[in-house]
């Protein structure tokens, strides 16, 4: 917050941004953005980084503190530096130092020990605008930098005062529990700055992010606007989610197109595979064809794939061509769980949405290459090919059944109804996978309904206020022309 804060209000005068500054080139491959507030949607994708950050700053005085284990990049945090030196020296030529050592090295290698500027070979001095403070630990590992750290917020915000030796408290060894705040004797409520401890309850109007979020909601989201419809609608989901596939545009090669019953696996972009199951009729000629969108594959041992596989095999005696596919992550599972109020795709949302995709829109893409699969199999009738899916599958099914006239039907179930419901919940669950940056500028959840008319079957429908991680385990009842 420090850095998005520092770049964007000139009243700050001195900058030091800790455990954070790295690159996204190093970051992305390693463990990736871990709040929204690291994740701008299309930050990366509109050609920013780190950088920006700093150089938006210039030339006032910023620190940027960094540690040499933190989980952040050491590396990329040099990078980034390296960059905004050159930027800065533009406004203060001491921020690029002078030349000293060997002129020939570039970067020196990462210290042990506590140093200042160890992006550069050149000396630069205490009083240059731009620092870089380094340091041994992980992350907010900051006690063996503090006294420098201090230094340049004194120098800059105090001059004439002795910054080279600012007056630190004495320093102790960790206990057993590590370094933990020593007891001060005082009751708890002395350390409170407000009555209650709690800001919203000490104060009347109190704001929330919730709040803020409704009031900024009722200034640039009109109360009604005539619906979005056709191309219209279909530009806006694109620009929205970041789906890019066109129906018809994907060519499974000749080997998939004559894959018989058992494990399945559809090629996706980028070399990747999605993991899925198919079932094909014994009889000769055209079937009807059913795309079921599942969470996991339908041969683990769940509840929800229990029910999944019951619904294969029943859809497949029925005589339809099934095929059950697991989208973006598939397998899934790979991506660490930052929270149960977030869900367990909520790093991968941030991922995408830095890059101007989301996980809705490559899913959708997911499904549109799955249609174009069917439709080419010569043992499948391309005019009756439906779908299913529950929970964020179906919200994924309702965007592509919008792109895709070929899906003549959709069976959903406990499914998002409405993006306005989500901005009122207070807390919502489980909503990364379904939330779409912007999305109520342009449509709604019902207008995907409204415009998909008799080809939806929509049961057991949630608010922003469920828990939206639910599922369906009971055998879902399609309808439509496929069977």
């Amino acid at each position: 917050m420090t850095a998005l804060t520092a770049a964007l209000d000139t009243r700050i005068a001195a900058i030091g941004v800790a455990c954070y500054t790295t690159s996204f080139d190093t970051l992305l491959p390693s463990i990736g953005p871990q709040d929204g507030e690291q994740s701008s949607p299309r930050f990366i994708s509109s050609g920013l980084d780190f950088p920006d950050w700093i150089e938006l700053a210039a030339p006032r005085p910023y620190a940027v503190v960094a540690t040499y284990s933190d989980m952040f990049p050491f590396a990329g945090a040099r990078n980034t530096v390296i960059e905004a030196r050159r930027f800065y020296s533009l406004f203060d030529p001491a921020s690029a130092g002078t030349p000293s050592g060997d002129a020939s090295a570039s970067t020196p290698p990462t210290p042990t020990t506590p140093a200042l500027n160890a992006d550069t070979t050149n000396t630069v001095a205490p009083t240059a605008a731009l620092q870089f403070i380094s340091g041994p630990g992980g992350h907010g590992a900051l006690g063996p930098i503090m006294g420098d750290i201090l230094s340049f917020f004194i120098r800059n915000l105090e001059p004439g005062a002795d910054a080279a030796h600012p007056i630190l408290p004495p320093s102790r060894a960790p206990g057993p529990g590590g370094f933990r705040p020593e007891s001060t004797g005082l009751p708890k409520d002395a350390l409170q700055v407000t009555s209650t401890g709690q800001v919203l309850t000490s104060y009347p109007n109190s704001e929330t992010v919730f709040t803020l979020n409704r009031k900024r909601a009722a200034t640039i989201i009109p109360a009604s606007r005539p619906a979005l419809k056709g191309e219209k609608l279909a530009a806006a989901i694109r620009a929205t989610t970041g789906a890019q596939v066109s129906p018809g545009a994907f060519k499974a090669d000749a080997e998939s197109l004559h894959a018989r019953s058992g494990p399945f696996v559809l090629s996706s972009e980028n070399g990747i595979d999605l993991q899925g199951q198919i079932a094909i009729p014994a009889n000769a000629g055209r079937h009807p064809a059913i795309l079921l969108l599942v969470p996991d594959s339908i041969g683990e041992d769940s509840p929800i794939a229990r029910a999944n596989k019951a619904q294969f095999d029943t859809l497949a005696a029925a005589g339809n061509v099934v095929l059950a596919i697991t989208p973006r992550p598939s397998p899934p599972g790979t991506d660490d769980m930052k929270s149960p109020i977030l869900g367990p795709f909520y790093l991968l949302s941030l991922r995408a949405d830095l890059v101007g995709r989301t996980l809705i829109g490559l899913r959708i893409d997911d499904v549109i290459r799955a249609i174009d699969y069917l439709s080419n199999r010569t043992d499948v009738d391309p005019a009756r090919i439906t779908a299913a899916g529950s929970g964020h599958m179906g919200l994924v099914l309702l965007h592509a059944a919008v792109l895709d006239s070929r899906i003549k039907h959709i069976a959903i179930d406990h499914t998002l109804t409405s993006y306005r419901s989500l901005l009122d919940a207070p807390l919502p669950t489980g909503a990364p996978e379904d939330v779409l940056p912007g999305v109520l500028l342009h449509y709604d959840i019902p207008d995907l309904a409204k415009t998909l008319g008799p080809r939806l079957t929509e049961t057991d429908p949630l608010n922003g206020t469920d828990d939206l991680s639910q599922t369906s385990t009971p055998l879902k009842v399609l309808t439509g022309p496929a069977h």
